[in-house]
Formats: C-alpha cells, sequence, structure tokens
C-alpha cells in the first residue's frame, strides 16, 4: 500500500460511536484526520452491545436522530427490577428515553458521514500496534495494515477509541494513564437478539429497557431485557469476571428459558464480550493523545450503556483537538480542557452510579429485595442524585423511610449513607479542577469516598 498518506493533524483508532465522531467533527474544521479501525468497513458498528441510545445526544451533535433501517424502536426510558420481580424502578430522563438503534446500520451511517465530511484517509482492516513519541509526547502509531505490512503514521495528536481491551491504554507511557482495569471494575456479558412471531410471544414493555438485579441469577451484575421491535428482544447478562466459564450457562437457564417462550423462533446475533462499569479513566488524555468511550471506561456504571458517552466525549475530544492545533500545543495542559468537559458532565453521574453500583454489587437478594420494595432508594432518588447531584429528603419522608426499614436498621443506614456519598462525589466531580497541578488533592478527596463506601461494606459484612 504505497499511496498511502503518512502525515496528518490527528489519527484516530477506531471507527466506533466515539471514533466517529471525533474525526467527524474534527474534520469538519478543515483538519487532516486519518481514522482506521481493525475491522473491515462493511462490519464497521457491528458490536455486541444493548443498542439503546438517548435523544438528547442527537440535539447537542446537531446530526440526524435514527430512521428507517437504522431505527429498531422508541424507548422512554429503564426499568430496573428487583430480584423477586415484586418492585420495579421506572428511571426516565432525557439520556435515557431515545431509540434502540440497528447497531450495524447505525455504526455505517456514522461512518458514512465522517467520511463525507471529509476525512483524509479511512483505513480498514488495519491494526494499531504502538505508540511513536517525540520529547515525550505522543506524535504517531505503529500499524499493521490490510497487507500484513508494517507502517509509521505521523500526526500533532492520536485520538484512541479502540475499545476496552485498547492496545494503546495498556502499552502507554504515562503516569497519567490506568494501564490496567480491575476485574471488579467490570462484567463479563452474553447477549443474543431472539427473532419471533407476534402471534408466539408478545414482547415485554415494548417502550422500555429491563434491568434485573439478581445476584444469584446475575451474580455482581445483571440480567438485561431490550426491545427491539414488535417481533424481537436484545437479552442478555452480565456477571462478574471471575464467572468467565459460566456466563453462558447463566444466559441459557436465567435469561432465555425466563424469556423466550415461543415455539419457534430464530437467533439474529450472538455473542458476548467485557464491558467497563465504573467511573471513566483517572485521566482520559496525556502529551499527544486522548481516550474517548470504552477505552477511558466512559460508560454508564448501572446499565453498561455507552454509546451517548461515547460519543459526547468524541464531540469534546474534537473540541480539544481543533484548539490544541490552532495553538500548536499538544500537552496535557493543554489538553486538560477535555478531562474538565467528561468529568464534570456524564463523569460526574458515572461517578455517582459507580458507588450504587458498587453498593448493590455486595447486597444479598433479600437485601435489595427489602431496600426497594420499600422505597428505602427509589427511582426518583436514583435519577435526581445522578443527575443532578441534589437530594434534600424532608424530615417527612426521612421518617417514613426509617418506619418503613425499621426491621433492617443497619441496610437503612448503608442507603442513607451511599445517598451522602453519591451526593458528595457528584459535586466532587463538578467541580473537577481547570488546572492540572490541582488533580493530585482532587484525586485523593475521591479515594476517600471510595474507601468510605468499601469501609461501610466491609462493616456491614461483620456485623451479619
Amino acid at each position: 500500500m504505497e499511496n498511502i498518506q503518512k502525515s496528518f493533524d490527528v489519527i484516530v483508532v477506531g471507527a466506533g460511536t466515539g471514533g466517529t465522531t471525533a474525526a467527524r467533527f474534527i474534520a469538519k474544521k478543515g483538519l487532516e484526520v486519518c481514522l482506521i479501525d481493525r475491522k473491515p468497513r462493511d462490519r464497521i458498528g457491528d458490536k455486541i452491545c444493548g443498542d439503546a441510545v438517548g435523544n438528547e445526544i442527537f440535539g447537542l451533535l446537531n446530526i440526524n436522530h435514527p430512521k428507517s433501517e437504522e431505527l429498531s424502536c422508541h424507548i422512554k426510558g429503564i426499568k430496573l427490577y428487583s430480584p423477586n420481580l415484586k418492585k420495579c424502578l421506572t428511571l426516565i430522563d432525557p439520556k435515557q428515553a431515545g431509540y434502540i438503534v440497528n447497531r450495524l446500520e447505525f455504526g455505517q451511517r456514522l461512518l458514512n458521514e465522517a467520511i463525507d465530511v471529509g476525512i483524509k484517509q479511512f483505513l480498514d482492516k488495519t491494526m494499531a500496534l504502538d505508540l511513536i513519541y517525540n520529547n515525550g509526547t505522543v506524535n504517531g502509531l505503529k500499524v499493521k495494515l490490510e497487507n500484513g505490512e508494517k507502517s509509521e503514521l505521523k500526526a500533532k495528536l492520536v485520538i484512541d477509541a479502540s475499545g476496552f481491551y485498547s492496545p494503546i491504554r495498556k502499552t502507554i507511557k504515562s503516569s497519567l494513564i490506568e494501564k490496567n482495569i480491575s476485574k471488579e471494575d467490570s462484567l463479563l456479558c452474553y447477549r443474543e437478539i431472539i427473532k419471533f412471531s407476534p402471534k408466539d410471544q408478545e414482547v415485554q414493555d415494548p417502550e422500555y429497557i429491563s434491568i434485573i438485579l439478581d445476584q444469584e441469577k446475575a451474580p455482581g451484575g445483571y440480567i438485561w431485557y431490550f426491545p427491539k421491535n414488535e417481533s424481537s428482544v436484545n437479552i442478555g447478562l452480565g456477571a462478574f469476571m471471575a464467572y468467565k466459564g459460566k456466563v453462558k450457562d447463566f444466559y441459557q437457564r436465567n435469561v432465555f428459558q425466563e424469556y423466550i417462550k415461543a415455539s419457534k423462533f430464530e437467533t439474529i446475533s450472538s455473542g458476548g464480550g467485557v464491558v467497563p462499569v465504573r467511573r471513566p479513566l483517572w485521566s482520559c488524555a496525556d502529551n499527544g493523545i486522548m481516550f474517548v468511550g470504552d477505552s477511558a471506561c466512559q460508560v454508564n456504571p448501572l446499565h453498561g450503556g455507552g454509546i451517548d458517552p461515547s460519543m459526547r466525549a468524541g464531540y469534546y475530544a474534537a473540541n480539544s483537538a481543533v484548539s490544541a492545533i490552532e495553538k500548536e500545543d499538544y500537552s496535557i495542559n493543554m489538553l486538560w480542557d477535555y478531562n474538565h468537559s467528561v468529568m464534570t458532565s456524564f463523569g460526574a453521574e458515572f461517578a455517582a452510579l459507580d458507588l450504587l453500583r458498587i453498593v448493590l454489587q455486595h447486597l444479598s437478594n433479600d437485601d435489595i429485595n427489602f431496600g426497594l420494595e420499600r422505597d428505602l432508594l427509589s427511582g426518583e432518588e436514583i435519577l435526581e442524585i445522578s443527575s443532578k447531584g441534589g437530594l434534600n429528603l424532608s424530615l417527612v419522608n426521612m421518617a417514613i423511610k426509617a418506619f418503613k426499614g425499621i426491621s433492617r436498621p443497619n441496610l437503612l443506614l448503608d442507603l442513607n449513607y451511599l445517598r451522602i456519598k453519591m451526593n458528595e462525589i457528584y459535586r466532587l466531580y463538578k467541580t473537577f479542577p481547570e488546572n492540572i497541578a490541582k488533580f493530585p488533592e482532587w484525586k485523593e478527596d475521591v479515594i476517600g469516598i471510595y474507601d468510605k463506601i468499601k469501609r461501610m461494606i466491609v462493616n456491614t459484612k461483620k456485623s451479619k
């Protein structure tokens, strides 16, 4: 492949929702962008995913909403079920109300629109191997091309949107970027898209995505049931990484057999993968490089949704890249505003939900049933804390919760403590330092909140 261009303003690795968004908005400013992906072009967008994306992101980016072949159905929000299914919390906000998309069609549309905007070069079947440095700053990428040839591509900036198992993040020379993610902060998932006749079976709650918390059927994770259309569903399960050899069996027994009752059906798609369920990386940038989407752990910790945050992050990264190139400064100091944009927006929400996720993972089914059935933690409260960072319970509401939780006072105390800490961490993220010099102090404050939640969990286990 002698005729490929080898020098650019920006190289974007990964042509998923985050990578194509970043590439699109950088190219729109007239800069030279190289977008690469390891998949063949006609498979871009094909990913094991829940396929849900909210309305809001399309207005923010001023791009077309899903329609026709890429739109599977409309959704109003999320229904979160207790293990015994007797209690359902309904969560509705603009980032969750929206669409279930045909992931391949949607991905192809985003790719084609990015190319149409003016991406200088798109290389499919191309693998990122390693970063190239100049005086401690990333300024290019070593790649393996479709024909097996290894090549070096130079750039002023690199944006990595290559997914959770990013080879770039794992080998980066950086004291800011977390290279390895704890197994406790990720879930191993398996899902299938099942089609059946509407005469044989109806789709449950066709306007909501359903999440079922169950520590026995999905240890450490959850079961999901997402509508696709009147005759198909996306169903799956996520569990702790330690259950690696059992997740498919869990799915067959606890998901498929529970939710597919049709005598005739067709498996449209199946597969597994790993999804991060935690706060974003401490820093999503360093000298000459930014991380977007799953590679930066920018995924909702409660339900694993990653399309919306990846597109937001791609947009933020594009804005930071354009500013850096205009000022010819590719240092972390210049790119720090990307971190600031991420942390003060969905980063704050995800940090609060991360604390909730950690506590839920350590509660028994009995505790979850009890807490949700008695509204010790309601859907409204979860949304209020995670989206606004504020929850002021009146004395009456506090008294009612205390009365309802009187037979399990420790659980009530733990959930009240959790509320307080979710509020604290949300506010802390909203005041993420604009200057990197103040980052270490901020980070220590965040770690302090996590340590307190973990101590609460340990003390609760000891008291049982």
